[in-house]
């Protein structure tokens, strides 16, 4: 009923905006859209062209826009973009992006269902994350499947990153900011054109230092400390009127460590009885357990050997209750107090290199080279129970390290043709990855059950592709005027190869458990993606479009398991491949209503998901794994709706409302050769999420101007496990928070003061975690920032 009774709100959503639109096109000048501020310009279909003339759903941040709004980390961005969801894992660094119900899984080691871009270079989204948020022209987030016109086929969407490229002009900025926590930082960057109109170089930069929001009782340490830097390279030569050549060299350093994640329910039916083993003021039965595992060899008893009374008086500070004792405790003291005895560090090093050659060839036809290289390093340390008992934690031994490189090459050509009624691309595009994982696992650190387990492996991903995408002007075939067909294809070819280095772990089993590997496994792929769409262009500010698309993630290879030949479902470390074809409605709209200033955008979407890859923790024989199998159907329909209005030239008001129904609608799946287990909540995904936003701009003088900005963000419950009906506490509760920012701005002098003030109301929320219920017997969760306040001076020269 719920269901029916939010289709039926969609569609009349839906129904009332187009029965507006004809009003609203009255209001709109048939050549342009005056008085409605600047033109957004979008890059969603690889070409320039204005938001509201692309057949795309897209979310749109200027540089102003995240200064405006404190964005400086993936997490300010989901609040600033109601439908992204910034998922964290282990902990605060391990990040993953999820729009409409695509997303990746920890551990499941299969390709992010959204990918960033960094001037048009993909990011792999695995060994690191995107550049920093500083000196950029915009972020673009493309929601829905790109799998036609981007480097590699993403089923969710795209988050495209673009710096502020070099200008012909002598200027640049600084920004010095101070906050609570230790917090400072300085930001800056200077633009040089070396030869006028010819060679244009840009140098931008920033460091942040902040201590963590989390006091680790266990030793005194600070936990979520940031340390980061960045230096940002940018040349554009214009070699000729005709040829010109942009390089941009950005590279990130991040140090510090995480939030540590804290302990958060209990699945007593969970495969490993940890509520038991941790309890050790029940003597008895901890004797008896230690005995069991190791099959009596460890000679417990109460007078002789009392394992349990050994393991109090090496831990004193351990609640003898265990973890069921001590769930009550961390609830109490909140989520920025934790004990935790595992190493916590972390340290990400980014480089990436774009460089993009454009030819104008004339007659509106260009071709373009982009060139792309990146190397993303993450090495973390820390716990994966939340907890003091020593029961999962990376490291000591290395802890969990990545390192991806990758090499691409795309040939473009894009221009007009038919007396410019056809805008068209056609490419092709090749890409070398490599990404060594080397992670280390302690596990049960009870004596003697402690062990350490290695996953050491090497992925090899060689991809190449041929595409091309064309929009047609149907204006004069059909007399509908503004009428236009969007038809795009890409086959893509790729070869994966998955080998187990030495130091893995599955090279200690014995001969004939190794007999059954398979260390250097292999696979190939090749599918076409496509996307067909129409739209009707009913005058220079309203658009209408319906469009469908099929986009794919390839199977692959799981690397917290041993490398045993065959599916995750019969017990090997294969996962095959994901297909998502969906169909999509919109609607854009930018103009004058009234006397109004409006913008307004609506789309509804239906995807349909076969062999969707989700991951399950479980036990494989006696050690703990991470298993990516195949859900056979997964369905989603949602709404996403954004407007602004500015009623004066001193005030805009604005926000967006995000409906998404996913579900599992072919849901039985056996993991590891285990009777069928039921996948019943869609993770990632919260069924609802908003903002709303209001801002001031009141002239002070005749050069001084104050602002006032308030933002709200909001959304529902969301669950982080698949199986989460069979795991009822593998969910976060849905919060709402809201942020405030007053500023000054002298626009003689280009001195501009500001003052941020987020999570204003001190709401507690939490941000991921690990279901790790079915296995270890309790679920952890990662916490969201607190209330912080940041005062910053920008001087624009």
């Amino acid at each position: 009923m719920a269901n029916q009774k939010a289709r039926l709100a969609f569609t009349a959503t839906v129904l009332a905006a187009l029965s507006s639109t004809s009003a609203l096109a009255q209001a709109a000048s048939e050549s342009s859209v005056p008085g409605t501020g600047t033109e957004i310009i979008v890059t969603a279909q690889r070409r320039s062209e204005s938001l509201e003339r692309t057949p795309v759903a897209v979310a749109v941040l200027s540089g102003a826009s995240l200064a405006k709004q404190a964005i400086v980390t993936e997490s300010d961005l989901q609040s600033a973009t109601p439908g992204l969801t910034i998922r964290a894992g282990q902990n605060s660094n391990q990040l993953n992006y999820a729009l409409r119900g695509q997303s990746l899984d920890a551990f499941s080691d299969t390709r992010p269902g959204v990918l960033p871009y960094f001037d048009e270079i993909q990011l792999d989204g695995v060994g690191g994350g995107s550049s920093a948020f500083y000196d950029l022209q915009s972020i673009q987030v493309l929601k829905g499947p790109q799998g036609t016109l981007f480097g590699r086929n993403s089923t969710g969407g795209a988050v495209l990153f673009t710096s502020t490229k070099p200008t012909n002009d002598l200027e640049g900025y600084a920004v010095a900011r101070m906050g609570d926590y230790n917090a400072y930082g300085f930001e800056g960057a200077l633009n040089v054109p070396l030869v006028s109109d010819k060679v244009m170089a840009r140098v931008a930069g920033f460091y942040e230092k902040r201590d963590g929001y989390q006091k680790n009782l266990y030793d005194g340490t600070r936990l979520g400390n940031v340390d980061r830097y960045g230096l940002r390279g940018s040349l554009t030569v214009n070699f000729s009127e005709t040829i010109k050549n942009e390089l941009v060299v950005d590279y990130l350093h991040s140090g510090g460590n995480s939030l540590n994640v804290l302990i958060d329910s209990l699945y007593p039916t969970g495969a490993v009885p940890l509520i038991a083993l941790t309890n050790f003021g029940d003597q008895g039965t901890y004797n008896f357990l230690i005995n069991a595992f190791t099959g009596g060899l460890a000679g417990c008893d109460a007078e002789t050997n009392n394992c349990a009374a050994a393991y109090a008086a090496a831990h004193p500070k351990l609640d003898p209750g265990g973890i069921a004792s001590y769930l009550e405790t961390q609830k109490a003291r909140g989520p920025y107090q934790v004990e935790s005895d595992a190493i916590n560090a972390y340290k990400g090093r980014n480089l990436v290199i774009s460089n993009i050659t454009t030819i104008d060839l004339g007659g509106d036809t260009k071709l373009r080279n982009v060139f792309g290289y990146t190397r993303l390093q993450s090495d973390s340390s820390g716990d994966i129970d939340g907890t003091a008992f020593g029961i999962d934690s990376n490291g000591p031994g290395g802890g969990k390290n990545d390192t991806t490189k990758q090499v691409s090459e795309e040939l473009q050509l894009v221009g007009k043709t038919f007396g410019g009624k056809l805008n068209y691309v056609i490419g092709a595009y090749y890409s070398h990855e490599t990404n060594v994982d080397f992670t280390t696992s302690l596990l049960l650190d009870f004596p003697p059950l402690t062990s350490t387990v290695v996953y050491n492996k090497f992925t090899t991903r060689d991809m190449v592709a041929g595409y091309g995408q064309g929009t047609l002007d149907l204006s004069e075939a059909t007399g509908l005027q503004g009428l236009g067909i969007t038809i795009g294809a890409r086959y893509t070819h790729e070869k994966i190869k998955f080998d187990t280095l030495p130091d893995d772990t599955a090279f200690q089993a014995p001969p004939q458990q190794q007999a059954t590997f398979d260390f250097n496994q292999r696979k190939s792929y090749g599918n076409l993606s496509w996307t067909l769409g129409i739209q009707e262009q009913i005058n220079p500010g309203l658009l209408l479009y319906v469009a469908s698309r099929r986009s794919y993630k390839n199977g692959g290879y799981n690397g917290i398991e041993n490398p045993v030949p065959g599916p995750g479902s019969s017990g090997g470390n294969e996962y095959g491949l994901e297909t998502l074809t969906d169909v999509e409605i919109g609607l854009k709209y930018r103009g004058i209503v009234g006397t109004v200033p409006v913008t307004f955008n609506i789309a509804g979407y239906q995807n349909w998901i076969k062999d969707g890859q989700r991951v399950a923790y479980t036990l494989l024989g006696s050690t703990p794994a991470a298993v990516t199998v195949n859900v056979p159907r997964s369905k989603i329909s949602g709404f996403e709706l954004d407007t602004s209005i500015r009623p004066t030239n001193w005030l805009t008001l604005g926000g967006s409302l995000n409906y998404t129904d996913a579900r599992f609608t072919d849901n039985l799946v056996s993991i590891g050769g285990g009777a069928p287990v039921a996948f019943g909540t869609y993770p990632d995904t919260p069924e609802w999420s908003g903002s709303v936003y209001g801002e001031l701009n009141v002239p002070l003088t005749q050069t001084w101007t104050g602002s006032l900005r308030a933002d709200a963000y909001s959304q529902s419950l969301f669950w982080f496990s698949s199986t989460g009906n069979n795991n009822p506490g593998a969910h976060i509760d849905g919060y709402t928070l809201v942020n405030f920012r007053v500023g000054l701005e002298d626009t003689k002098t280009g001195l501009s003061i500001a003052a941020h003030l987020k999570n204003a109301f001190n709401r507690v929320y939490y941000v991921g975690g690990i279901a790790t219920g079915e296995l270890f017997q309790f679920n952890t969760v990662v916490p969201g920032a607190p209330r912080t306040f940041m005062a910053e001076a920008k001087l624009k020269f």
